[in-house]
């Protein structure tokens, strides 16, 4: 009875840690919605959706949370970029791209892309792809990586300039000392692994009513893996691939086509589909190209090598369960923000659904070379346009549903840790530390002793 006791106190301690919690980043977000900065990149607060382009931060540095944007509005075309970031705790690791367009045909487009997850495989075949034979024991798959947070953000503040007669609008974005996790299929920890950065670059540009998004990926080397089961764990001889989502909103019907078929990862009956693209068209036009590009750099300490990259689109059976769906609760931030954004810029009667399983094309880019160096690589995204009239469009605040995705992720995260003390039910220490919100600490004590 005395150790029941015991623990009913410690459940009304959290759940009053809790609510206290909630309410100040709440509080937090309400009490400076009407403030307007556009480029301020310590205490912008609404994105200025009448402007050309800008970039700033909603949040402020008191805040235990904030998204950094970059938005453009150029030749009928606007692009939103979205990435977290913290002032107070190591900042987590998740960012978004979307552009927001009219095709040929007067379709109106928002395509959205964003990185779902890292993951190490052993290519024993030698075709550069992870093969995936789920539950079987027989996978090339071998951990997810969960980069779980960072110690610091680098911003390369939006900047407009023209080639020739063509306007660009390049910026950037490094997380920098990123800690994560080695996850088998069961979701057990297999070890710590220290990164020393990643980074993305873009370059946007609309020419002869085509826009293009050229992208970098830049991924640092591993500097440090440490075994958590007890096994020798070790990168060397291993691959890495990056899993990424796409997301469309569309006024007319549209299909996703890969290798010049129709496909839909969540139908597809094979577990890989080998192509260099992936394609929407609406009806025989096509409206936006995924260009995975055709090589990568790896950088074995001073020695740079280019190798051929290898990619596919995959049905969502081929992915690690669970562990992906966490990192929903933390783009449904991103779903409020663009909930707020999208009905300012757009005549859809919809939303953006950032959904990992209403997701008709995943993919995967795969580096087989690999073995835990530094690596660049630069796939490119088009889209097929027409300048259509813009609906007029201003300024947008941070939306009041914001407030409650606070309210539901932290409650999540107290939901976890209170399993955890009253042994309700046996929550894996993985997803505790990807769920870690309510410290968004990659030094929690819990994390430390798994």
């Amino acid at each position: 009875m005395g150790l029941l006791v015991n623990k009913m106190k410690k459940l009304f301690t959290f759940i009053a840690l809790g609510i206290l919690f909630v309410a100040c980043v709440s509080v937090g977000f309400v009490s400076r919605s009407n403030r307007v900065t556009a480029a301020d990149l310590s205490s912008g607060e609404t994105i200025d959706t009448a402007a050309e382009f800008c970039n700033g931060t909603i949040g402020s540095p008191s805040d235990s949370l904030a998204v950094w944007y970059v938005w453009i509005n150029t030749s009928g075309v606007q692009v939103i970029y979205l990435a977290c970031l913290s002032y107070l705790y190591p900042p987590p690791i998740i960012t978004f791209f979307g552009e927001h367009y009219w095709t040929e045909d007067g379709t109106e487009m928002f395509v959205g892309n964003t990185l779902t997850a890292m993951e190490v495989y052993n290519d024993t075949n030698g075709n550069g792809l992870p093969d995936v034979n789920a539950g079987t024991g027989s996978s090339e798959l071998l951990y997810n990586y969960g980069i779980n947070s960072s110690r610091s953000v680098t911003m390369k503040p939006l900047e407009n300039t023209a080639v020739g007669n063509v306007s660009h609008y390049k910026w950037g974005l490094q997380y920098n000392t990123v800690d994560g996790f080695l996850l088998n299929e069961n979701q057990t920890t297999s070890a710590r692994v220290m990164l020393d950065y990643f980074g993305s670059s873009f370059d946007f540009y609309v020419q002869d009513n085509v826009s293009y998004l050229k992208t970098g990926f830049e991924i640092g080397k591993i500097l440090n893996v440490a075994s958590v089961s007890g096994d020798n764990i070790t990168l060397k001889g291993l691959s890495l691939a990056l899993l990424s989502g796409t997301s469309v909103t569309a006024s007319k019907p549209y299909t996703t086509i890969v290798n010049g078929e129709q496909y839909n990862s969540t139908t597809a009956q094979n577990m890989i589909e080998p192509t260099g693209s992936g394609e929407f068209k609406v009806g025989d036009a096509r409206a936006f190209q995924c260009i995975f590009g055709q090589d990568y750099t790896l950088f074995r300490d001073s020695q740079e090598t280019v190798y051929p990259l290898q990619s596919a689109a995959v049905a969502d059976r081929s992915v690690f369960g669970g562990l992906y769906r966490s990192i929903e609760f933390t783009l449904s931030f991103f779903e409020q923000l663009l909930s707020g954004l999208f009905p300012k810029i757009s005549s859809l009667l919809t939303t953006v659904d950032l959904d990992y399983n209403s997701s008709s094309l995943l993919y995967r880019l795969c580096y087989s070379q690999w073995g835990g160096y530094a690596l660049e690589h630069d796939p490119t995204y088009i889209a097929y346009l027409t300048p259509y009239a813009v609906p007029e469009i201003g300024v947008v605040p941070p939306p009041a549903e914001f407030v409650g995705v606070v309210a539901i992720v932290g409650s999540v995260a107290l939901i976890a840790a209170l399993c955890d003390v009253i042994k309700i039910r046996r929550i894996p220490r993985s997803i505790h530390r990807l769920r870690c919100l309510h410290m968004l600490d990659s030094h929690c004590e819990k994390c430390l002793k798994a």
